[in-house]
């Protein structure tokens, strides 16, 4: 339960024995009698004003809190004209009843009908401005809620858009590039002009299709392959890519970096070296693309390919009715992604 002011211990304390004072002094000025304020410390009356004021909201409040058990928010249009009827009416109620046994048994005679009616105005007056208090906090809590879920929804928004550039630029792979570029360039000056056109194509895919929804599987493919000669540079040729797609097929639809995700994450956590080769197929199975590889998985998994890879299964939910599957079984493992085929409306 939300902690409005009204439950705060100095409030229910403080506000009123306060409150309970400014009436005392609004009923001596109704009755144009401000003799008794040299006592008003030691007067019955004061003291009398604070308890019933104490009665008042208390009994307020305790209506509140079970509107809130209750109802919990719903029926907000019902809710609060019954709060305010139902509020006046008890605090009034319990006012009186105390009212009448301070003036039978403390006072010593009955209440005058005319000071019966002050009181009572006066504390449905007080019932009322109880409300509104209550209601003002209300709302500008249910606001302020409203502006820290916006915020929070802006921030995971930002963070998410910061995450997918950072998995656009993938700075592992350029790092990588980077540094086998500057060993090719010492070894092989025609091998490290293809490397840097490999590389500039691979980059270039991303940046170009990083804001498409959908791009062709040949696209796919043909980034599938600067991927693979820019990862072989590490692994020593031993990465093969496999393209099991007929032209028909390679014109479905993924979304744009699907094949690269899955090869690199494949790659990086797969053991395999010069003695162990690395396949990776793709072919279609049923309503799926299915890209295949060994199953040899590293003791620790790469963070950012693993990473990336999750991204991507939950894109997959916003495009399909299908998931995206990742299977291991026979010591192979299979990722399937649904085979999305754009129809094209007839007006």
């Amino acid at each position: 339960m939300k902690r409005y002011f009204i439950h705060n211990v100095l409030f229910r304390l403080l506000a009123p024995a306060i409150y309970g004072i400014l009436i005392y002094l609004l009923i001596l000025l109704i009755n144009n009698d401000f003799t008794q304020l040299n006592d008003i410390f030691i007067s019955k009356e004061v003291y009398a004003c604070v308890g019933l004021t104490y009665l008042c909201f208390e009994s307020i409040r305790l209506v509140i809190l079970a509107q809130e058990k209750f109802l919990k928010g719903k029926y907000l249009s019902i809710r609060i004209p019954l709060q305010f009827i139902l509020t006046t009416l008890l605090s009034v109620a319990l006012v009186v009843t105390g009212l009448t046994l301070y003036f039978r048994y403390v006072v010593g005679f009955s209440i005058g009908g005319m000071q019966l009616i002050i009181f009572i105005i006066i504390y449905t007056i007080t019932s009322l401005l109880y409300n509104i208090l209550y209601l003002s906090n209300y709302f500008l809590q249910k606001e302020n809620t409203l502006k820290l879920t916006a915020e929070k929804q802006q921030r995971e928004v930002l963070e998410t858009e910061i995450n997918e550039f950072k998995n656009d630029i993938n700075p592992d792979l350029l790092y990588e590039s980077m540094e086998n570029l500057i060993t090719l360039m010492y070894r092989d000056v025609e091998k490290a002009e293809e490397y840097i056109d490999c590389l500039a194509n691979a980059y270039r895919y991303v940046l170009t299709n990083r804001h498409k929804e959908l791009v062709p599987i040949s696209s796919e493919i043909e980034a599938v392959k600067s991927l693979v000669t820019l990862l072989n540079e590490r692994f020593f040729g031993q990465l093969r890519f496999e393209n099991g797609l007929d032209e028909k097929e390679q014109e479905f639809m993924l979304i744009p970096g699907s094949l690269t995700v899955i090869v690199e994450n494949l790659a990086r956590n797969t053991i395999f070296s010069r003695y162990e080769p690395m396949l990776i197929k793709c072919y279609r199975e049923d309503d799926y693309i299915t890209i295949q590889g060994r199953l040899n998985d590293k003791l620790i998994p790469h963070p950012t390919s693993s990473a990336a890879l999750e991204r991507l299964q939950k894109s997959y939910t916003l495009y399909s009715d299908k998931p995206m599957i990742k299977v291991k079984a026979y010591e192979e493992i299979y990722i399937k992604l649904p085979v999305i085929e754009v129809a094209e409306e007839i007006y």
